[in-house]
């Protein structure tokens, strides 16, 4: 199935994320950059949201890991999910803390890296977002293609965290590809590596207890 899902997944997830940065770019900037551009800052309306979307996913696919278990492919997917929103966001963080560079917030100028503190490449939010979804788009979107329309998540977390000024277009392409990384391993991988630390590799999961 990953050799149909994959290809698949990642051309859409490539369009969509190709098309959110081009809705968000501006001008050629004078160093010539035609992708990085701040936009005039907006965090209401719909882009209030952004800060709660990565945390619900993570919370629901914690939940729905613990509930279903390890042993059918909804609670594999939902423990490959959780793991490639951890995976992801300690990889994002630690790469903000490397490259620092300098956020829309702080400066006009998007190529002001290694400033000594915590940077805003690769977007964390887009990273987990696009973690926490992955996985599902590519176990279940052959037999339910509007499983896909999950990769409008992300794509809504790209363009909010530019609005609001605390990423480049460029930091928010990253980080998407880097969820998408993470998540397209761990759905291959089928098999997490937390569950090498639950007793006997499993984990039956307490909709089995109820």
């Amino acid at each position: 199935m990953l050799q149909t899902a994959f290809p698949n997944a990642a051309r859409r997830l490539s369009l969509l994320c190709a098309a959110t940065a081009a809705l968000t770019a501006g001008p050629a900037s004078a160093d010539g950059n035609f992708i990085d551009h701040r936009l005039s800052r907006n965090t209401g309306g719909i882009y209030a949201a952004q800060d709660a979307v990565p945390v619900a996913l993570a919370l629901a696919s914690a939940g729905c890991a613990l509930w279903e278990g390890t042993q059918d492919p909804l609670g594999r997917t939902c423990w490959e999910s959780g793991e490639s929103i951890a995976i992801g966001g300690v990889s994002a963080e630690a790469l903000q803390y490397i490259t620092g560079r300098r956020s829309p917030s702080d400066t006009t100028d998007p190529g002001h890296w290694f400033s000594g503190a915590k940077g805003s490449f690769p977007s964390l939010h887009v990273t987990a977002t696009t973690a926490a979804v992955t996985p599902f788009i590519l176990q279940y979107v052959k037999d339910d293609p509007w499983v896909a329309s999950l990769a409008l998540l992300p794509a809504y977390e790209m363009v909010a965290r530019v609005k609001a000024q605390e990423h480049w277009q460029t930091d928010v392409l990253a980080g998407a590809l880097l969820g998408f990384g993470v998540g397209a391993y761990e759905y291959q991988r089928n098999s997490p590596f937390v569950f090498y630390l639950l007793p006997g590799g499993a984990f039956a999961g307490f909709s089995r207890k109820f």
